[in-house]
């Protein structure tokens, strides 16, 4: 299936709407500290109380040309709108239950009709959120017990309504209602670019979600369908990241990947939740998931009278004023052309051009190194050193508001694929190594080994997930293992690691192993740093300390754990970051 166009949409936009938004995270005067769109489960609220708000639900201020406007201005392309999240109420007309917006709220609208007329009117791709596993409404609906709570303490299926488990038949459920829901929405609002599935537990069998991938390309053949239709990722068109997960590497040119993001703490609209991410962080994100050649996912949770969040429409108003500057660079359908992420700026190329976005801590000036071709034009003055690195002046401004330096070449450069020092920094990723399982080498994209298939999350072995993190990341017989070049000098290395529970703050006590070019170093790993890119998934730096590199070459690296205290840590490895400290004797000055 042709997938260059979804790549080419880059940002988009999710909206998390229904009843929830009513209470907005609060049921009889208490709060739920967890997701709005949650509060059903959270709070084991019966059917017979919770569904009476569709008596209530009369959003009297939802425009969705407006809206879909204002996403347009923007920048963002496509929409994922949710037609059925997991309580159940349906926001179209659905002939299959009546517990939807145009048969049990006052208001009688059909939510995804109004959608669906905007985007054509702007532009803008039409595509579809659908809870097909989780049903709290249904008897029948997806339990997945005993899988471990959400979050620890809420149930993901209805067990308060109905406790019998062995009384439910999911297979009913998902032939008399999923299918033929899905059948609606692929059929009567025009062309659909995503459908967007959730929660793939168990009951969501490879068998059935083949039968809802059928059933999709068949009638919207150019539909895309997202990774988590099932637990086995790869049955998707293309690859949906953990919630407000960051790729920490490049998607797969036949398996794209897309990152989700909140704008504050929740999905669905909360009262109390005015934890808002600012402009500039969302510009920056956008950046990251960009060069990472990934789509970018942003969250909008509408209101009850279906009005965006004050501030949700400061980030829409600040990206209309950024987008004309930045979206040559972001609908190019380009990438970070090197093998490693630059540590002093975010970096897209596409033929003969080539986009930097200086970060703020870059200074006025920077080496890039590693590029050959003769340039055109280029929007910042530069000096060609003696190695043949560029040195590029008139940073800090550009900096300040996020707008990229754009050169252009006559030709389209040729770009050094070694693992090499950038502007005195090299930033490795497990997608750029080696894994070995013992004596077993896995290639970093592999979700399947050997004969069987057997999952690779399966196997008690690390393994590189498909936004790039090495997980698992415990067994003392698994090595990570990078080749790169290093002038002669002495540096200094440290890992970012990530905990991979939503709000928790990082731990760990692991015991890792590094060895530089032969030399072996064992050291705990502890918080130098704490990483504060992604509050979700909590991040720190462990300083490995300084390591000599006695001549100019190739060098190999190698990280292993050794033990862990803790059975049940789950941390992610996300880089290892080489810095040069002491750079070679009687180097040239202009390099």
């Amino acid at each position: 299936m042709e997938k260059s166009w979804f790549r080419k949409l880059r940002c988009g936009a999710f909206i998390h709407w229904g009843l929830y938004a009513i209470p907005g995270g609060i049921w009889k005067g208490e709060h739920t500290q967890y997701l709005g769109e949650w509060l059903q489960a959270v709070k084991r609220i019966p059917n017979a109380e919770y569904s009476p708000l569709a008596a209530q639900f009369n959003p009297v201020e939802f425009d969705a040309d407006k809206i879909i406007a204002d996403f347009a201005k923007a920048g963002l392309k496509y929409i994922v709108f949710t037609a059925k999240h997991h309580d159940g109420f349906c926001l179209y007309d659905t002939k299959y239950s009546d517990y939807n917006s145009v048969k049990a709220s006052p208001c009688h609208r059909d939510f995804m009709r109004e959608f669906a007329d905007a985007c054509q009117r702007h532009g803008v791709k039409m595509g579809v959120y659908y809870s097909h596993c989780l049903d709290w409404h249904e008897k029948d609906g997806g339990d997945p017990r005993p899988c471990a709570l959400n979050f620890g303490t809420t149930s993901w299926g209805n067990d308060w309504d109905f406790p019998e488990q062995s009384e439910k038949d999911f297979e009913a459920y998902f032939q008399g209602k999923v299918l033929p829901q899905i059948e609606e929405l692929m059929t009567n609002y025009g062309p659909i670019s995503v459908l967007w599935n959730d929660c793939p537990f168990p009951q969501i069998t490879a068998e059935r979600a083949q039968a809802i991938l059928d059933l999709v390309h068949r009638l919207q053949p150019n539909c895309l369908v997202n990774g988590r239709v099932c637990g086995v990722k790869s049955m998707g068109d293309y690859g949906t990241l953990g919630d407000n997960e960051l790729p920490a590497g490049v998607s797969a040119e036949d398996f794209p990947a897309e990152a989700i993001v909140t704008l504050n703490d929740t999905w669905g609209f909360k009262f109390d939740d005015q934890h808002w991410k600012t402009p500039r962080r969302i510009q920056e994100i956008t950046l990251d998931v960009a060069q990472r050649g990934a789509n970018l996912l942003i969250n909008f949770g509408p209101d009850a009278r279906g009005r965006i969040p004050r501030g949700s429409q400061v980030v829409l108003d600040s990206l209309a004023e950024w987008r004309p500057y930045v979206d040559e660079a972001l609908q190019c359908d380009g990438r970070n052309p090197f093998p490693q992420e630059l540590s002093w700026c975010r970096c897209i190329a596409k033929g003969t051009r080539l986009w930097l976005f200086p970060m703020s801590d870059a200074g006025d000036s920077a080496v890039l190194s590693g590029i050959e071709g003769d340039i055109d034009t280029c929007s910042v003055p530069y000096e060609r050193l003696a190695s043949g690195s560029l040195r590029l002046q008139g940073l800090a401004e550009l900096a300040t508001e996020n707008r990229p330096v754009q050169i252009t070449f006559k030709a389209t450069p040729v770009y050094d694929q070694r693992l090499r020092l950038q502007n005195g920094f090299l930033v490795l990723a497990p997608r750029h190594a080696a894994l070995f399982h013992g004596e077993r080498q896995v290639s970093p994209g592999s979700e399947f080994i050997g004969p069987a298939g057997e999952r690779l999350a399966d196997t008690g072995h690390c393994f590189v997930t498909p936004a790039g993190g090495l997980r698992n990341w415990k067994n003392p017989t698994d090595v990570i293992q990078w080749e790169c070049y290093l002038p002669a000098g002495t540096y200094q290395l440290r890992i970012l690691t990530r905990q991979l529970y939503h709000n928790r703050p990082w731990n760990s006590q692991r015991i890792v192993r590094v060895v530089f070019n032969g030399s072996p170093r064992e050291l705990t790993l502890r918080a130098d740093e704490l990483d504060e890119g992604n509050a979700y998934y909590r991040g720190a730096y462990t300083s490995f300390g300084e390591y000599r590199h006695p001549q100019d070459g190739t060098l190999t690296l190698q990280l292993s754990p050794v033990s862990d205290p803790d059975d049940q840590a789950e941390l992610q490895l996300d880089t290892l970051e080489i810095r040069e400290i002491e750079p070679r004797m009687n180097t040239n000055p202009h390099e």
